[in-house]
């Protein structure tokens, strides 16, 4: 007998929704091959058997799990499991009670999100699978209903303020902002887009300029660990923060520095797509050692974002700002300009290091051939 147990996805989560089993109950397992389907606060991810055998689930589609739970068990035989059966003081997934076996579409669960509407209302409609039309039944009656001055916050946005919680409450931040010219940038990236086809922006450029200077400015990259120690990164794995309106995901560029700005554009494009759709795989969203969080809405002028746990810097970028200023001779141009926020824990970085850190970032977004 071999146990599947459930493993880490989400290290911010202390349970996850066991969505569906891609593998009927007493089905054979010839090896490695996806069980079932898992989803996080953040994303789906499917796993895998361990082994080959008679598949024997314990925790049925819809129902709650946590990390390192025994989701499942393979048995070498049918008759080894129909003994197991026999004996088992636990019951199986399938003669649990008929309440524990609720199963919600994905679909389904983020309409249910994004409206607050609770899992003890989807579990009193009286369904076994819950899907889109249910929802939205539920969300018509409500709003017939007098309004209600509460509303319930999605599990993605409880991670969300859970994280935030813990880098107020742990990270002692500190901030540095630069006025960055980024007229030269904005026509590599005009001409980069042309050229290559993808949409290569400012944001892009930052997440290049970043990652190249990674070997410059180790510390930025590193991570503190539990006993005071800093743990330094080989490569820049730059994180970036992203909102397509049904919640905060924090895709990760990996290996930055070795990809092209064009490559780089590609990435942000599918992660917005993803961000929009909610269908991230965990391992997009895992292994930043430095963040980049865009605030590019019209008007915004400066931002000062936290520092995610395990990290040590973000770097914020505002919008465009058209100023005119007097060139040399007395002529008046316009020029374009960004405010980079730099937000890091002080127990690693002292302000110099974060001064140095924006004065390299600056130069190269300001002389930005090198990042073609």
């Amino acid at each position: 007998m071999i146990g599947i147990e459930l493993p880490t996805l989400n290290t911010n989560d202390s349970s996850y929704t066991l969505v569906e089993w891609l593998v009927p109950d007493g089905d054979s397992i010839e090896g490695e091959e996806p069980l079932a389907v898992v989803e996080t606060s953040k994303a789906s991810e499917e796993i895998e058997s361990t082994g080959s055998g008679i598949l024997h689930v314990l925790v049925g589609g819809g129902q709650e799990c946590r990390p390192g739970q025994t989701i499942a068990y393979l048995f070498e035989s049918a008759q080894e499991r129909d003994s197991y059966r026999a004996s088992a003081t636990t019951p199986a997934a399938t003669s649990a009670p008929t309440g524990a076996e609720l199963s919600i579409t994905n679909a389904a669960r983020e309409l249910a999100d994004r409206h607050g509407v609770s899992e003890a209302e989807l579990r009193g409609l009286g369904r076994t699978v819950v899907r889109t039309a249910d929802v939205e039944a539920l969300v018509r009656r409500a709003g017939a209903a007098p309004a209600s001055a509460e509303r319930q916050l999605s599990k993605q946005q409880r991670t969300v303020g859970a994280v935030v919680t813990e880098s107020m409450r742990t990270v002692p931040a500190a901030a540095a902002y630069a006025k960055v010219d980024v007229g030269q940038a904005e026509e590599l990236a005009r001409q980069l887009s042309e050229r290559t086809g993808s949409f290569v922006s400012l944001p892009v450029l930052l997440i290049k300029a970043v990652a190249r200077r990674h070997a410059a400015h180790p510390l930025m990259f590193a991570a503190l660990t539990d006993d005071g120690a800093v743990r330094e990164s080989e490569r820049a794995h730059v994180g970036v923060t992203m909102d397509a309106g049904r919640g905060l995901y924090t895709p990760v560029v990996h290996d930055a520095a070795e990809l092209t700005s064009d490559r780089i554009a590609d990435l942000l494009t599918g992660f917005r797509s993803k961000a929009f759709r909610g269908t991230f795989q965990a391992a997009e969203l895992t292994g930043a050692n430095i963040m980049v969080a865009p605030h590019t809405t019209e008007g915004t002028v400066l931002a000062t974002p936290i520092v995610f746990p395990g990290q040590t810097c973000v770097i914020s970028v505002g919008a465009v700002d058209d100023q005119v200023l007097l060139d040399a001779q007395g002529t008046p141009r316009t020029h374009r300009f960004v405010h980079l926020g730099l937000v890091y824990d002080h127990r690693v970085v002292n302000g110099r290091d974060a001064m140095a850190l924006l004065k390299d970032v600056k130069e190269e977004l300001e002389a930005p051939a090198a990042l073609a």
